[in-house]
């Protein structure tokens, strides 16, 4: 129809509401009207009822066509409508067609322009509403499909609780499968799971909470053990710059003890050479009777620079230890092997005399004429831990062996380590020093046939040794209430002889008892 009169394009129109509140459907075929609830054949008869989900997805595909722009029959996209015959397009198709093709609505062909369209904001609204019914509908239908019986395709209503499944009424009716059986409703035996499904699904968000709570307790664990490490730390460096600057004290009261005494040697030095130096001068410039009359005074200046002994000048040397606040000094002891050629003779091992340090047993274990493989080419040198702690713990240790020869300590053997100890075990020097060069370097004396060997012990920490000494202190306070426990016993014992003894003395003493015969 053109003049502006509307016309049917050939699709079903949407659903119409009656005042009595009864769907009813128009379909462009016939102009009749009928109940949504029954269909008709050919001939006019009238057909089984539809299904209502299938109405309702119906009514809703039905709206949907009113909502799709009539120029590409897609989803309305910037909705604009039609003054003239409200009809609903997407503002980019119409555009181009006024713009490209006429300048009349392509529906009713009505005069238009672009500024008399229609913007329809509720339209988006509207759109987005039934894409959500439709999902909503497409997902009711694949569960509806799902809860359907294969054989006869009913809804699954039955179940059977002989066979544990879910059937249909014609299978609990008819089927011939099921006879006998027991049936349930499948309403009320879906609520029974439901119910403990979700029982076990509120066990299992307690339990995730508790997880959760959990993770959360242990990363506030880590949170401040990491907390606790800065801590010491910053603890640490403040220690050590205190420690630094103790040592920078005393570094500089020996240097101003040292700086003194050498003021007082260099003010005596430069005195004396500018008196050598004007002694000099008169010898070289005087004549000799000069020479002679200035004698006497020259020879009083030199009595007056003697009357001060040099023994004033000798100065206490500074000892170049500085005070460790974090490593103790070593403990250290001295093993004299004397008839040393015997020994070497032997072949046996050698033991030192024990030192003790912290409650901790340490010897020197010697093989005088090599140990193992190097038996008769090198002295063997060991430190054993003969008693201790269980625990395996490091331990730094020094052997030393003396030059006999002369006094200087810089040509000493001195052979140091560090090694993780045992109670019984040792650690040392297999190839510690060739035997053929003892006497020859000055190490083995050939007067007194004797060799001199230093060992020094320490713990590596200032907290290792109160550790050791702590251990220590277990072990004497264990063995003191030992020692009072098993005192008290013998006391006891004494006290119970006394006792006894005192009872039988009483049992001698007593007269004995006197019967009278009838």
């Amino acid at each position: 129809l053109r003049d502006g009169a509307r016309r049917w394009d050939g699709r079903r129109s949407p659903l119409t509401w009656t005042p009595g509140c009864s769907r009813w459907l128009f379909d462009g075929a016939t102009s009749g009207r009928r109940p949504i609830g029954q269909t008709t054949d050919s001939a006019g008869r009238r057909g089984p009822r539809r299904e209502p989900e299938a109405m309702d997805e119906q009514s809703v595909e039905s709206i949907a066509e009113v909502f799709r722009c009539f120029i590409c029959m897609e989803k309305l996209r910037d909705a604009r409508l039609c003054p003239h015959c409200s009809k609903l397009c997407c503002f980019s198709c119409i555009r181009r067609w006024l713009t490209e093709q006429r300048a009349q609505c392509p529906h009713c062909r009505a005069p238009l322009q672009l500024r008399e369209l229609v913007n329809c904001r509720w339209a988006e609204e509207v759109t987005q509403q039934l894409d959500t019914l439709q999902l909503c509908s497409l997902t009711k239908h694949e569960e509806n499909e799902k809860d359907k019986c294969e054989n006869h395709h009913e809804k699954l209503s039955v179940f059977c609780w002989t066979c544990k499944k879910c059937i249909c009424h014609q299978c609990a009716l008819w089927g011939g499968m099921h006879g006998g059986h027991t049936f349930k409703p499948l309403a009320e035996i879906y609520e029974q799971h439901v119910t403990k499904v979700n029982e076990e699904v509120a066990k299992l968000r307690r339990r995730l909470m508790e997880l959760i709570s959990l993770v959360q307790e242990v990363e506030r664990n880590v949170e401040a053990v990491r907390n606790a490490k800065d801590e010491r730390v910053r603890e640490i460096r403040n220690a050590v710059e205190m420690m630094i600057a103790r040592l920078d004290t005393q570094l500089k009261n020996k240097l101003i003890t040292l700086m003194g005494q050498k003021t007082s040697l260099t003010q005596e030095t430069e005195l004396l050479e500018s008196l050598l130096q004007e002694v000099e001068h008169q010898l070289r410039s005087c004549s000799k009777s000069e020479l002679i009359s200035k004698s006497s005074e020259i020879l009083m200046m030199f009595q007056q620079v003697h009357r001060k002994p040099m023994a004033s000048f000798v100065t206490t040397p500074v000892p170049p230890d500085f005070t460790s606040e974090l490593v103790p000094s070593y403990d250290s002891a001295t093993f004299v092997l004397e008839n040393f050629s015997t020994l070497r003779q032997r072949a046996d091992p050698v033991y030192s005399p024990p030192l003790q340090v912290s409650g901790l047993c340490w010897r020197l274990k010697v093989y005088p004429d090599g140990n193992g493989v190097v038996r008769g080419y090198y002295l063997s040198v060991f430190l054993e831990l003969s008693a201790g702690l269980p625990e395996t713990s490091k331990y730094e240790y020094r052997v030393e062996m003396v030059h006999q020869s002369c006094n200087d300590p810089t040509k000493n053997i001195i052979r140091e380590f560090a090694s993780d100890f045992e109670v019984g075990e040792c650690w040392g020097y297999n190839r510690f020093f060739r035997l053929d060069l003892l006497a020859n370097e000055g190490y083995l004396n050939r007067q007194n046939d004797t060799v001199i060997l230093r060992f020094q012990v320490r713990s590596p920490t200032f907290f290792q040794k109160c550790r050791d000494q702590h251990w220590y202190i277990t072990q004497l306070e264990a063995a003191q209430a030992s020692y009072i426990h098993i005192q008290q016993i013998n006391n006891l014992k004494e006290r119970l002889t006394i006792e006894l003894s005192r009872t039988q003395k009483s049992r001698d003493l007593s007269p004995p008892d006197n019967h009278l015969s009838p």
